[in-house]
């Protein structure tokens, strides 16, 4: 390997009694002594380094239209709360996978879980960020048909399909009615445009997704006015995660102030979702 080296221009020789431009000729020798050696690829000054952000882990489930790995920034939810944490200083590393490793992950404080529901057994094991939006639960019935569903007695005559695990209200848990398990509300809703069901229990917006994309189940599946419940979601952290209330403060802070400049509002809004007030 040949290394070329190139000489440096002769310093001026000043003399103490030099005038003042000397000074000025020393000063233009030293730029084109430090101009050269930056040209043969030495480094420049040494900078203070931005220090790296803390990283925060949250594990989440597929769940269009609110988030899934299908969807633009992997959806409206896990955007808000990536953006959320950003403000409070934190990267956010966002993991999907199923529900029931969700809930394992998060209880061991090893994830922050975002998109849970809150209940009896999970306030023992969680404190929640404020509400971040909510989903609706109800029924998709054939389009055009209007099924009483008010009471149990009508349910009972009805075969109403439900996503196999899934939480129910306290309407379809009643004794007595004909439950139709299945993997998935788009199973479901097939079964429906189908009439193998009567009824496709499951949340409003997920199932519209479905509806939106499949223009043939559109035109046979309609949602049923007025759903069954609204079940506010949350940004789960573990009593057992080491830094869980200090990251639940810094996240309803930087929250709080989306809310107030109009960003969380307009994020939801760009998605067809409704921000909380």
């Amino acid at each position: 390997m040949l290394l070329t080296i190139r000489a440096r221009p002769p310093a001026p020789i000043l003399h103490a009694d030099a005038p003042a431009w000397g000074a000025r000729l020393l000063a233009i020798w030293l730029l084109a002594v430090s101009g050269t050696a930056f040209a043969q690829g030495s480094a420049p000054p040494a900078t203070h380094s931005t220090a790296t952000r803390p990283t925060v882990r949250v594990c989440v489930g597929d769940f269009p239209p609110y988030n899934s790995p299908r969807l633009p920034r992997m959806g409206p939810v896990l955007d808000l709360a990536q953006q959320a944490f950003q403000r409070a200083g934190y990267a956010m590393q966002a993991e999907f996978m199923p529900w029931a490793r969700i809930l394992k992950e998060g209880e061991e404080g090893h994830c922050l879980i975002l998109g849970i529901w809150r209940n009896a057994a999970r306030d023992q094991l969680f404190s929640y960020s404020a509400p971040l939006l909510e989903q609706e639960l109800g029924f998709f019935v054939l389009r055009g048909e209007q099924p009483a569903v008010a009471s149990p007695e009508a349910l009972q005559r009805l075969r109403i399909g439900v996503e196999r695990g899934s939480y129910l209200p306290e309407a379809p848990r009643q004794p007595g009615l004909k439950l139709d398990l299945a993997s998935a509300l788009n199973t479901n809703l097939h079964k429906l445009a189908k009439e193998r069901v009567d009824l496709a229990f499951g949340e409003r917006s997920a199932g519209l997704y479905q509806l939106a994309r499949e223009p043939e189940l559109r035109a046979r599946v309609q949602w049923l006015e007025p759903g069954l419940e609204r079940k506010p979601t949350y940004l789960a952290f573990s009593h057992r995660h080491p830094e869980g209330e200090a990251l639940r403060l810094a996240f309803d802070q930087a929250f709080q102030a989306m809310k107030q400049d109009g960003s969380y509002r307009r994020l939801l809004r760009a998605a067809g979702l409704t921000p909380q007030p």
